[in-house]
């Protein structure tokens, strides 16, 4: 009994400043549960992880492809300023991405390409926008004819912007995509430190967040946040997150709408967002959201507003719990703490400034360090203080990220032989191979066939015929997630066929893999690989390492291809740890730990609404 107490108390240690501030992840993120159940929060650090170093392209380009094709490809993507800054051309989405680190070295920042000049923020004050008001109701018709109704004042403010962009294009159009990261609900596992993160200037036109968080188990750190377009860091309908040190600020770039941190908005209250702010600045120009909270368990500790002249600072609204302990607001910081709205629970302690707790108690179940609050500014602008400050090694960045080995790995040949592909019970072709693991190729229209046999380390191996871009589906034997996946090919096509008059580059169709996982290429993406061999003796040879999973989709595109594959496997992992024991299950569903259904489990663990459970 006394054990289960301490689960769920919040653990403190009072702590002077610390000599340094590079921290391993902690707070919420590292949650899998409200009573603390640690997940291994560790961004694909594992034993074996592939690393990738990215510089800026310059002259002009933008390095959104080059970003999204070293996310898609590898655990840890290093930014590395020396060579100026990255350029984004519009919001980079972080989609079915997990295990994933994205750290900055020699002052790495990723800019928006468009932002508000001098004079684009010069017209907009000559348009009285900010006398307009901002909740009243206004139908009209934008310069490019699309009829909106909203606030008067986000009316005329993309009528102004859609004005300035026709001067500079020739063109009404509505740079709202000026972000540089957007997180989607399929994520997990994510860190993103020590990156300067540059927007456009806040202008209130539905635009984008310099980062949008969705996602589960995501820590940011040490970043800075300047003049993001719409939010420097919205949380929305995201889960188990935690942010720390880093830094949000404005300058002459902003014209208005400097809202940095929205958190929540939940629809219909269907959902409780667990989140950590602690030993964040928000600085000069920031207005509102300091954050704000609707259906957050959120605790905020330890941070700085040094934004005198907002408007209203940390926001703890409706169907919200809050810790607010230990922040520091600077002399002329308006409202420190306020908020509004049904089933509110804030407990305030330890501020420098007078704040009232509101309904019950509120504590955390996680251990976590707390200086006194006023310590805080002085620690928080110091060596390795909030912001990208963490310096130019990333060693010693990535050092206090706990590793985790990924396990054995493994690899199986799969080939085919006669008789191998039978039809399942959806008329779709399908493949059994003998260590459990299957292949289904969804295109039920064709006869499904035997290709010549492919050399491999110079053993023959069966292949099978693929139809060009159908979606074929690789299931991992039970236990096993797939790691890489290497094809054997060729192209059948035969010497009659060759047309170089048709097809003047190859005398055929270009052939390529057109999607493996969730990654997709097309015939002009600079990391497609080409397939040439039509010789079964030499063929193509083609390796993706993907995020571990247990199901893996693949296409071809172009000529038909003939193949066979190699798999690296690594064990599963659940990512889950401290198992509650219960008598028997509830009406959830329960999976063995290889993720397999039970629908009459005895004594033993088990995964039941992805969390471990003991059943006695």
């Amino acid at each position: 009994m006394k054990k289960n107490l301490m689960i769920l108390m919040s653990a403190i240690v009072l702590l002077p400043a610390m000599a340094t501030n590079n921290v391993a992840p902690w707070g919420w993120a590292t949650c899998s549960d409200e009573s603390g159940a640690a997940y291994t929060l560790n961004g694909g650090n594992f034993s074996d992880a592939t690393t990738v170093t990215l510089t800026a392209l310059g002259d002009g380009k933008t390095d959104d492809s080059q970003i999204k094709q070293a996310i898609a490809k590898n655990d840890i993507i290093i930014f590395d300023g020396s060579k100026g800054d990255f350029t984004i051309g519009e919001t980079m989405k972080i989609s079915s991405t997990k295990n994933k680190t994205l750290i900055g070295i020699n002052n790495a920042r990723l800019c928006t390409k468009f932002f508000l000049t001098d004079e684009d923020n010069a017209y907009l004050k000559s348009q009285n926008l900010e006398g307009l008001s901002s909740t009243d109701q206004y139908t009209g018709t934008l310069p490019d004819g699309t009829t909106l109704t909203c606030d008067r004042r986000a009316f005329f403010t993309k009528k102004a912007i859609m004005e300035l962009q026709y001067q500079k294009t020739g063109a009404y159009s509505l740079p709202n995509k000026s972000g540089i990261f957007h997180i989607e609900t399929s994520s997990e596992n994510i860190i993103i430190r020590n990156l300067s993160l540059i927007g456009p200037g806040a202008v209130d036109i539905d635009g984008a967040d310099l980062i949008t968080n969705q996602g589960k188990h995501i820590w940011i750190d040490h970043c800075t946040f300047v003049d993001s377009q719409d939010g420097a860091l919205d949380s929305k309908v995201c889960d188990w997150a935690t942010y720390t040190y880093n830094h949000f600020y404005y300058t002459s770039r902003s014209y208005s709408h400097a809202y940095t941190c929205g958190c929540g908005w939940v629809s219909n209250h269907e959902m409780v967002i667990h989140m950590t702010f602690a030993c964040n600045i928000w600085g000069e120009g920031c207005m509102r959201r300091l954050p704000q909270a609707d259906d957050c368990y959120i605790h905020l500790v330890n941070n700085y507003h040094n934004c005198p002249g907002n408007s209203v600072g940390m926001t703890i609204n409706s169907y919200s719990k809050a810790l607010v302990e230990g922040n520091y607001a600077a002399a002329g910081v308006n409202k420190p703490l306020d908020g509004s709205g049904a089933n509110r629970n804030v407990t305030a302690k330890d501020n420098s400034f007078s704040a009232s707790s509101v309904g019950e108690p509120v504590s955390v179940p996680y251990t976590y360090n707390k200086i006194a609050a006023a310590d805080v500014p002085a620690t928080l602008r110091g060596e390795e203080g909030a912001g990208a400050k963490l310096g130019n090694d990333a060693e010693y960045i990535l050092s206090t990220i706990p590793t985790k080995d990924r396990g054995t790995k493994t690899s199986s040949l799969y080939y085919f032989v006669d008789g191998l592909v039978g039809k399942n019970s959806s008329g779709l072709s399908t493949v059994d191979f003998s260590d459990g693991a299957t292949l289904v190729l969804n295109n039920s229209s064709k006869a499904w066939s035997n290709g010549t046999a492919v050399t491999i380390d110079g053993e023959s191996y069966t292949t099978l015929k693929l139809s060009n871009g159908a979606e074929n589906i690789f299931t991992a034997p039970e236990g096993k997630d797939v790691r890489s996946i290497t094809f054997y090919s060729y192209i059948n096509v035969k010497e009659e066929n060759i047309n170089f008059t048709t097809y003047p580059e190859y005398g055929f169709r270009t052939c390529y893999w057109g999607k493996v996982a969730d990654q997709s290429y097309t015939e002009s993406a600079s990391d497609v690989q080409i397939l040439k061999s039509r010789d079964p003796k030499s063929p193509d040879i083609a390796t993706f390492t993907i995020n571990p999973t247990h199901v893996v989709k693949f296409s071809n595109k172009g000529e038909q291809l003939c193949f066979a594959m190699k798999v690296t496997y690594v064990e599963q992992s659940t990512g889950i740890s401290a198992p509650r024991t219960i008598q028997q299950p509830t009406d959830h569903a329960v999976y063995s730990l290889q993720g397999v259904r039970v629908d009459k489990p005895s004594k033993g663990i088990y995964i039941q609404n992805g969390k471990k459970i003991i059943i006695k």
